[in-house]
């Protein structure tokens, strides 16, 4: 009911000012050195002004001649990663930076699999480059252990889907001594 009551309230207004101050500063950056097309760059602008809002946003599709978010689809998610790996740069998703990207997800209309379906690879590669990180000492302490969470819910991924992207790094671990019991993760024995 909560998640209902929070997405109207969303879809309705603008996003929420610690919000849209928390993402000023890093899309600001991102405007300056990523090119995502014109109505996506107009989209970011917004952003780094702090006045994105429904309505914006739907001036901004109407510019572009652009009926519907969803025909924006694949841009918004390149929008989005670029947004992920500035805020990864330090291997940490801080809870503001958590909260952020939600509320960016229900305003473009991101669902369930579309990371996983429409870009895969990048993720795949953002993935790999924070478990290279994690996976180095060849322990997964608590801290990890929650951001592996966090990297999961951020890209909406399965448990499955998480898995398969991870299995990588955990055998590159195992393959360095690590003891399976300390890498917080499950595989079959013949994988």
């Amino acid at each position: 009911m909560l998640y209902a009551a929070f997405k109207i309230v969303l879809m309705d207004t603008s996003l929420p000012s610690h919000i849209a101050e928390e993402l000023r500063g890093p899309f600001q950056k991102l405007h300056s050195a990523e090119n995502f097309g014109n109505a996506v760059s107009d989209i970011s602008n917004a952003i780094c002004q702090g006045h994105l809002s429904k309505i914006t946003l739907e001036e901004i599709l109407l510019q572009h001649g652009i009926s519907n978010i969803e025909d924006l689809k694949f841009e918004i998610l390149d929008m989005l990663l670029a947004y992920v790996n500035l805020i990864l740069d330090d291997n940490y998703i801080t809870a503001k930076e958590a909260e952020s990207i939600k509320y960016l997800k229900l305003f473009f209309k991101i669902k369930e699999g579309d990371f996983y379906n429409k870009k895969y690879y990048e993720i795949e590669r953002i993935l790999d480059r924070q478990f290279e990180n994690m996976y180095q000492n060849n322990v997964i302490d608590n801290e990890e252990a929650l951001q592996k969470v966090e990297l999961q819910e951020l890209f909406d991924l399965s448990y499955d889907q998480f898995l398969e992207l991870s299995i990588k790094a955990v055998k590159g671990a195992i393959k360095r001594g690590a003891n399976p019991i300390d890498l917080d993760t499950f595989i079959k024995a013949n994988s």
